[in-house]
């Protein structure tokens, strides 16, 4: 008896040990509970934020309903209305198209952000798995840890959140993955997605065209993928002339949300630790691959105009969790010393939990 149990018990876990998208399903499964949990055992105790755009107010009687304060009440207000003022244009489309579709299903705008960025979680979590055994040819379960890294990273909590990060990451790591792979036209095709995700789209598309360019693929083809990836991008723009007369109209709307208004410098006063701490892991990243991975190194620099062009540090510590350089350079300087990568981890835990409880009540940490 106590022989076959066990048996079996080996059979399932060399079943789901051989197969990433299981484990990125069964990852998945884990943050949420655990997110899910820990937010509803605390949110009681704790002092809500009162201001009217820090919360979801739209469904009250969910219990879970705070998964969508701030800016996920902004996707489902697109969702829901579309794109009646400038002011949301600074909200790129498709997460909310895909939100606005799932309800006409199942009745729900909440409900369907969220199933939304949990599946795509799953999709982010199995390229990224995938992209650790390839560029550091390490087995399954290193990988898995290694993607710890990832969704336990202090910002990571949005990636369970009704945002755009999880969609976004899932679309980008994909198209990192198969550029990786030489594979030009997949690249092009979840890159082209990913720009009509999120407003760091373009820097998605120079990292693209460089990988490519370093696996030694074709120029002409590079050009391609390139050309192909900036399709979303374009698609909104031209949506945005038609309407608003101004095809970068969520620039404007950025400048409304705070972006451009001050300098670096005018802002450096205002920056808070955690802000201090992701500008220099980011700065970090861009000399650390420098001379391992040029296209990571230029890309992580790229993400460094957000604070010094554009004066902008709200939600900085966010941007942060989509350059995955970062974690990529943490895994490689770590894995080879088991504990502190335990270590890390473990850390990374404790502020995540620390910052979704802070969300949960309206508050908002990066």
């Amino acid at each position: 008896m106590i022989k076959s149990i066990k048996k079996k018990f080996t059979n399932a876990y060399s079943y789901c040990i051989a197969r990433e998208w299981l484990l990125a399903l069964l990852l998945t499964l884990t943050i949420v509970v655990i997110g899910i949990t820990i937010s509803l055992i605390a949110h009681p105790f704790m002092s809500l934020n009162m201001e009217p755009t820090a919360r979801n107010l739209a469904d009250p009687n969910v219990s879970i309903h705070y998964l969508a304060n701030w800016d996920g009440v902004r996707y489902m207000e697109v969702a829901s209305q579309g794109y009646h003022d400038s002011f949301v244009t600074g909200f790129f489309p498709l997460y909310s198209i895909l939100i606005s579709l799932l309800e006409k299903i199942i009745g729900s705008y909440l409900a369907s952000g969220l199933i939304i960025a949990w599946i795509s979680l799953v999709g982010a979590i199995y390229y990224y798995i995938k992209i650790i055994k390839l560029y550091f040819k390490v087995n399954n379960l290193n990988a898995v840890k290694a993607s710890l890294l990832f969704v336990l990273f202090p910002s990571a909590v949005y990636l369970m959140l009704l945002y755009t990060e999880s969609l976004f990451a899932f679309l980008s790591l994909g198209a990192i993955y198969y550029a990786l792979k030489g594979k030009y036209w997949q690249a092009g095709i979840f890159t082209a997605f990913a720009t009509a995700t999120h407003i760091t789209g373009p820097f998605l598309v120079i990292l693209i065209g460089l990988i490519l360019i370093e696996e030694k693929v074709k120029l002409l083809n590079v050009v391609k993928a390139m050309a192909l990836g900036c399709v979303g991008l374009i698609a909104y723009m031209i949506y945005l002339y038609r309407n608003f007369n101004n095809p970068l109209e969520f620039i404007v709307a950025q400048e409304t949300h705070g972006w451009l208004h001050y300098t670096f410098m005018q802002q450096v006063g205002r920056i808070n630790l955690i802000e201090w701490a992701m500008l220099i892991l980011v700065i970090i990243t861009t000399i650390y691959w420098w001379k391992r991975r040029k296209s990571f190194a230029i890309y992580s620099g790229l993400n460094l105009l957000i604070p010094f062009v554009g004066g902008q540090f709200g939600g900085f510590p966010r941007y942060c969790l989509m350059i995955f350089p970062i974690q990529f350079m943490i895994y490689d300087i770590f894995r080879r010393h088991p504990k502190t990568l335990n270590s890390t981890i473990i850390f990374f835990g404790f502020c995540w939990s620390w910052i979704l409880i802070l969300f949960t009540a309206g508050y908002v940490v990066s």
